[in-house]
């Protein structure tokens, strides 16, 4: 294992993707060509342009295609990619090839070079048509491994196995999904999957806890070479690694540049912060320690009705097997007890 920040590693900024659990994933034209014109000064190598392959009724960045890319992203001087989930997939009744190609209907590789895959680490066997038909396709291919903090020793190891069997992985990312991660646990999973199999290996981090910083710089120690973030940390639930933040700790970035970047987040991202209330929280901590879906934290503070406190009471009355998983229903039970 590492001790130390390595030369080359590659930012990934997920802001429109990530931050569109906030916004419905739709973005004011202004703020995406600031952002645009921002990413091209920075030392970020790939911009996620949003999702693929959801309904247009989830917003604009949400269904990303070729034509979309070209629109919004015109001017972006760095590489692009989206991101589907395994499960939109899976739970299709085509074959996974069709399914596969339906799903990412209207993406060719150009403006987007790369597709991520968002799949939960007891899925990872059944991904590897996935990769391979995203491969045959001409597109990069990144695989998001979900809750992975939850797997046990046992899980961990089938992970491993199961990765050597798909050839098609460029790079595969560790997710803390939960933010439930303390920098030894990061560095734990980052070095043991880098000792064991060829992809890159790369690190989302989520702030439940506040360790999303600082867990981004242990992965890199440990020898991740890929590395999200996001501006202003926005992303779902408590949020991500902040770009403005992390940037300045693992690379030389130039003063004129780090102030551009911070008034851009000043001028564009406080605002929304201030809007939906992202980042750590005490309600958002207890779901990190004890691997609850962010999803019900940020439901339950949206409006300001409810105290942390009071979402804490909400969130004990989960079980053990309803904590990972988000359902609406769920959701509705949680939001109808009476604090008195």
């Amino acid at each position: 294992m590492l001790n130390t920040i390595p030369d080359e590693v590659n930012f990934l900024d997920c802001t429109l993707r990530d931050g569109g659990y906030y916004t419905g994933w739709d973005f004011a034209p202004d703020l995406v060509s600031d952002y645009v014109a921002t990413i091209n000064t920075l030392p970020v190598r790939m911009v996620e342009l949003g999702l693929a392959g959801k309904p247009e009724s989830h917003g604009y960045f949400a269904s990303v295609t070729s034509s979309k890319a070209e629109q919004v992203a015109a001017g972006l001087l760095v590489k692009a990619c989206v991101m589907i989930d395994a499960k939109d997939v899976l739970a299709s009744e085509l074959p996974i090839p069709l399914a596969v190609i339906r799903l990412t209907e209207g993406l060719v590789p150009r403006h987007i070079t790369t597709v991520r895959v968002a799949a939960h680490f007891s899925n990872l066997a059944a991904c590897r048509d996935i990769c391979a038909e995203l491969s045959h396709r001409g597109f990069r291919v990144f695989l998001n491994l979900m809750q992975i903090d939850v797997a046990n020793a046992a899980e961990v190891e089938t992970c491993l196995k199961e990765v050597k069997q798909i050839n098609t992985i460029d790079v595969l990312y560790i997710a803390d999904s939960f933010g439930s991660m303390k920098p030894t646990r990061v560095q734990e999973f980052v070095g043991r999957f880098a000792d064991r199999i060829e992809p890159d290996i790369g690190f989302h981090g989520h702030d439940n806890r506040g360790y999303a910083l600082v867990n981004s710089v242990a992965a890199a120690m440990a020898g991740a070479t890929w590395i999200d973030c996001t501006m202003g940390g926005m992303g779902r639930g408590a949020g991500n690694a902040a770009s403005e933040q992390l940037l300045p700790i693992l690379t030389r970035l130039e003063t004129s540049k780090e102030r551009a970047l911070l008034e851009h987040v000043l001028r564009h991202f406080d605002p929304l912060r201030k809007r939906y209330g992202w980042g750590s929280s005490a309600a958002y901590q207890f779901a990190g320690s004890n691997f609850i879906h962010p999803s019900y934290v940020q439901k339950l503070r949206e409006g300001g009705v409810l105290s942390d406190a009071a979402i804490i009471r909400r969130l004990s009355d989960l079980r053990a097997d309803e904590r990972m998983s988000f359902a609406n229903e769920k959701l509705a039970t949680l939001m109808a007890k009476d604090d008195a």
